[in-house]
């Protein structure tokens, strides 16, 4: 085990996090087609609109084709999806079992404060809102919230970059 004197774990958990951010945006980008997913999702819209209005009409057998057709659509999104989830899940698996191992079962202090939750149960809707801040953490905790935050800086900055680049 490392001395967190050397390895401050609050940083290295930090830079893996944004490190892992990085590698699943510059994967969906490179493995998921965002026009053909975004045009699959009209499809199905559509697909949608026209099931809610044969359901009114009780036309079975249109409503069974349209079924399938939604289906095949729904298959090749999902395929899509999954190409970036074969890639990244080694390296997330790997990512985490490192952290595990090196910073399990300690707390450190975060670099900014985290919710802390009191008496969390996945059963109990109530207890999934935070009861205040806290600056000692786990590495997970950690993890998650500073994850969180580099994915969503990232999908911004992927946003304001796409506007950028059609206005060109």
């Amino acid at each position: 085990m490392l001395e967190t004197s050397i390895f401050n774990p609050a940083v290295v958990v930090l830079a893996v996090s944004i490190i892992l951010a990085v590698i699943s945006r510059v994967l969906q980008r490179k493995f998921v087609d965002r026009q053909k997913m975004n045009a699959y999702k009209a499809e199905i819209k559509e697909k949608q609109k026209k099931m809610k209005e044969m359901m009114k009409g009780g036309n079975n057998a249109e409503l069974a084709k349209l079924q399938k057709e939604m289906l095949a659509v729904n298959s090749k999104m999902m395929q899509m999806s999954m190409k970036v989830t074969w890639i990244s899940l080694p390296i997330f698996l790997v990512s985490f079992a490192a952290m595990g191992f090196f910073y399990g079962g300690i707390s450190f202090e975060a670099l900014f404060p985290l919710p802390s939750f009191t008496a969390f149960s996945i059963i109990n809707p109530a207890s999934w809102l935070p009861t205040g801040m806290t600056i000692m953490t786990g590495y997970y905790k950690a993890y998650f919230f500073s994850y969180l935050i580099a994915t969503i800086i990232l999908v911004i900055a992927e946003k304001v970059y796409d506007k950028v680049l059609k206005k060109k």
